[in-house]
């Protein structure tokens, strides 16, 4: 059977149950992944705290806007004007630290869920040589994905909030303000939806064809997952699944921690376990999304090789 032929068989369960294999399959390194997801998380979290704390502790209104006064926590806003900017700015920071360190962590887990190596030892090996070999490619895929998302995503989402201005600020109920929002934003989530996937299979395709295809650069990569996509609708739906499995995780732990308030220290160190453990499952989730996506992409026939000609 050729590979196009097998691509088409390959569908949402398919590709699920392969997500599910690479996360029961290489299970120390989710944990590894989210393990340097939460040391940058709870460093930014602590620094901030520092700030808030070196503001507001000599501030006994803060304790009554703690408690609930909206004209106490305004006031102690309207005193602390840099505090926003400054909390802004390391929040930023974090956030552009993580993207530029994900470029290495997904270059190497795609390399980990593409060969299949055995043992920690060999795991680790095939981790750190896929993330290094493949890091300045997926800089340029990621800049590129940055592009598209400002011409193209911020654009739609723009208008469709514009569209629905009015629905919004008529809105009586949560549920009438977040159905408006919804509708407003589902052509930018397609969009996204759209983008992330050829940049997804673009950087599955660097890791697959390394080293057989150095010269298949990141602009011939996202110009045939581009292809590719358009040809198998699946791969975007793939993305949307993972996407609603975050947002499914999410909303449980919404609605469970909905009404009950968790005071004093025992309470923030359980409210910090349970969130960490939600993070730890929003990172399986991820690399379940990169096993079905190597699970298909694997069925593309490789590009052309480049022939050199010597005398």
């Amino acid at each position: 059977m050729s590979a196009a032929r097998k691509g088409d068989l390959i569908g949402l369960g398919a590709m699920a149950s392969a997500g599910f294999r690479a996360v029961s399959e290489y299970t120390g390194m989710v944990l590894g992944l989210f393990a340097v997801q939460a040391v940058m998380a709870l460093g930014a979290g602590l620094v901030i705290a520092r700030l808030l704390a070196a503001v507001f502790a000599t501030r006994p209104v803060f304790d009554d806007a703690v408690d609930g006064d909206l004209v106490a926590l305004f006031a102690v806003v309207r005193n602390a004007d840099i505090l926003g900017a400054a909390t802004l700015w390391i929040a930023v920071g974090a956030v552009l630290t993580w993207v530029v360190l994900s470029w290495f962590l997904g270059g190497g887990a795609l390399a980990v869920l593409t060969e299949r190596p055995r043992g920690r030892r060999e795991t680790a090996r095939c981790f750190g040589a896929g993330g290094a070999g493949t890091y300045f490619a997926f800089l340029r895929i990621g800049l590129a994905s940055g592009i598209a998302h400002v011409a193209l995503v911020l654009p739609a989402a723009i208008v469709g909030v514009s569209a629905v201005a009015d629905r919004l600020e008529r809105a009586l109920t949560l549920m009438d303000l977040l159905g408006s929002m919804v509708l407003a934003l589902l052509p930018a989530a397609l969009l996204a939806a759209i983008i992330g996937a050829v940049m997804d299979y673009a950087r599955a395709e660097l890791t697959l064809r390394r080293p057989t295809h150095d010269h298949l650069g990141a602009a011939h990569a996202i110009s045939r997952a581009l292809v590719f996509v358009v040809r198998r609708p699946v791969a975007i739906g793939h993305v949307l699944l993972g996407w609603l499995a975050a947002a499914a995780v999410t909303g449980v732990y919404g609605w469970a921690a909905h009404g009950h308030p968790m005071y004093g220290p025992g309470g923030a160190v359980a409210l910090l376990v349970i969130r960490q453990g939600l993070s730890l499952v929003r990172m399986a989730i991820e690399v379940a999304v990169l096993g079905g996506q190597v699970e298909l992409g694997q069925t593309r026939p490789p590009p052309p090789r480049r022939v050199v000609e010597s005398d």
